[in-house]
């Protein structure tokens, strides 16, 4: 009886948690971040397109690989915001809500997958719920679930691909089948999938292999890889293709050599030429890459990414002046590696190789830092934290209720100080100091010219924040089946994302005012210093309205000529 408590009232705990993970990530979610990313808007268009029409922008039915700005997008966020906006409505907290969903349910599967990874340890549900909790409040994964990202819900069917891998080897061979299908769909949320996954098969089958198939038939097994691989037929197509394909070149580190004048002075140095024996033994392009690489990956463990800076590269990726980690998982972190290390605990040899191979998909990219590529660290770093809690714990248990209450009760208080200090980061500060990260503006440009848009036979909407034409549909509300029988898209000569020249009578490029000042009764949606002060001559053009980021900074200035 006293079992069955027990093991009813860990489930009782993390049902709560989640909930209040939950409730969170849903508290001001159409509010903030302040304004939608062009992904967002993106997904949200091409969502309702499929909700009103069951067609894409570029009328494609029912796609499995969405196409937007020449990049290719996995479907299952669109889809998953196609039901939400039917619920909730063309929407910025509708386009937000399936992260949302899906980051509170990552808090609820995690317990499980602890469960299960160290079913062999005696305080597994302590460790399980600890995890829960980190996962909770991490401000890395609170991020990420409080807008539109694939992260959380790549992570759910990750995480349901390892529970029934596990429950496939230890109880009935059959859930084999389960694992394969949510293994196979991550491929359908991001792209990081194509790396993680294989990575993460190999280190399945080595630390368990000999275990798996003793339970799992090499027939049953061979079934399960072979749905892998029919799901997998149209990712590997779109990934090959021109575009798909353009767009990995762009982003791959190898697409970029290094630089012909640092060469050069390398050669100079050494007073050689590029391209000698002796060049290409010390400085060859295998030792560039390399170290390009291994720079990045190390990166992801350094204290200014974990602890006090987050993704630098990016400042979308975070908050200003804090880490993707609470300043304590430090030591939550410490003690959970000793434990792990002076304990010997069994399985733990995977959860340090999936830490060591998560920075991966982010190493192999251009970015010098990137946290949204390297998301999975949330996974072994919550495991290993939740290691921590459940040692200290340990240790309490053993001093005097005065020790208890001081240290477990200063934590619960440290913990909160961190939490709150991470929400006055990302609810008061973000939205000033990251506002152009974010598009802000668009909204606001839209909507004056859509209530003006019949007054002119021409407006111009500046391209230089990237993809108006994406906010024009979104916030018009335009009809997608009038958009899908129009849609061009003009490629980049490079693969790189491309864009759209016109809709209607608005053209999207950069304004060159020296030039577009002279055509008159032309409404002109201008960036930054694109309609300087000094060339607004009186009878020429007159400024009709100014957009502000929230740092004071000008961010569209809507002018009309006379």
């Amino acid at each position: 009886m006293r079992n069955k408590f027990k093991k009813n009232g860990f489930l009782w705990l993390i049902l709560i948690i989640s909930f209040l993970a939950l409730f969170l990530r849903l508290y001001r979610l159409g509010e903030r971040p302040i304004a939608l990313h062009w992904d967002e808007a993106s997904w949200g268009y091409n969502a309702w397109s499929i909700l009103e029409t069951g067609r894409d922008e570029y009328g494609q039915f029912l796609p499995l690989i969405f196409k937007a700005f020449g990049d290719y997008k996995a479907p299952v966020y669109v889809y998953l915001t196609a039901l939400s906006i039917g619920f909730f409505g063309l929407t910025e907290f509708a386009i937000r809500f399936p992260a949302a969903l899906f980051g509170s349910i990552n808090v609820f599967l995690l317990f499980f997958f602890v469960k299960k990874l160290f079913a062999k340890f005696k305080g597994k549900e302590w460790v399980a719920l600890f995890a829960g909790i980190f996962l909770a409040i991490s401000p890395w994964h609170y991020d990420y679930s409080h807008g539109a990202w694939e992260a959380t819900i790549l992570f759910t069917f990750f995480l349901l691909g390892l529970i029934f891998f596990f429950k496939a080897k230890d109880e009935k061979p059959r859930f084999i089948f389960f694992s394969a299908f949510f293994f196979g769909l991550c491929f359908y949320v991001y792209n990081a999938a194509k790396l993680i996954l294989p990575l993460t098969a190999l280190g399945l089958l080595f630390f368990w292999g000999r275990d798996f198939f003793k339970k799992v038939s090499f027939k049953k097994a061979a079934l399960a890889l072979g749905l892998v691989l029919v799901l997998l037929l149209p990712v590997i197509k779109s990934t090959f293709s021109g575009g798909a394909g353009g767009r990995l070149k762009v982003m791959s580190i190898f697409s970029y050599s290094r630089p012909q004048e640092q060469a050069q002075e390398i050669a100079r140095i050494e007073e050689t030429t590029v391209g000698s024996r002796r060049y290409n033994l010390f400085h060859n392009d295998f030792h560039f890459f390399f170290e390009g690489i291994f720079l990045r990956y190390l990166n992801h463990f350094s204290p200014r990414f974990l602890f006090f800076e987050g993704d630098w590269s990016d400042y979308r990726h975070g908050v200003p002046d804090f880490g993707v980690l609470n300043y304590l998982d430090f030591f939550f972190l410490g003690f959970g590696a000793y434990f792990l290390l002076s304990r010997k605990v069994k399985n733990q040899s995977f959860l340090w190789y999936f830490l060591l191979i998560s920075p991966l998909p982010a190493a192999l990219t251009r970015d010098i830092i990137q946290s949204l590529r390297s998301f999975f660290m949330v996974l072994p770093l919550a495991i290993i934290a939740g290691f921590g809690a459940f040692f200290i714990q340990e240790w309490l248990s053993k001093k005097k209720m005065v020790w208890r209450l001081m240290i477990g009760g200063g934590a619960g208080l440290g913990y909160l100080f961190c939490f709150l200090l991470f929400w006055d980061r990302y609810f008061i500060h973000a939205p000033i100091a990251n506002s152009n990260f974010w598009q802000y503006g668009y909204k606001q440009a839209v909507e004056f010219v859509k209530e003006r848009q019949n007054d002119y036979e021409k407006i111009v909407f500046t391209g230089k924040y990237g993809q108006p034409y994406i906010y024009y549909l979104l916030y018009s509300q335009y009809p997608p089946s009038e958009y899908q029988q129009r849609a061009v898209l003009v490629e980049h000569p490079e693969g790189d994302v491309g864009y759209v020249e016109r809709i209607d009578n608005i053209e999207f490029r950069n304004l060159y005012w020296p030039q577009d000042r002279f055509e008159s009764k032309v409404l002109y949606v201008g960036a930054t210093y694109e309609i300087p002060d000094q060339d607004l001559e009186e009878g020429q053009a007159r400024v009709l309205k100014d957009i502000y980021f929230l740092d004071g900074e000008l961010a569209f200035r809507i002018a009309e000529t006379l």
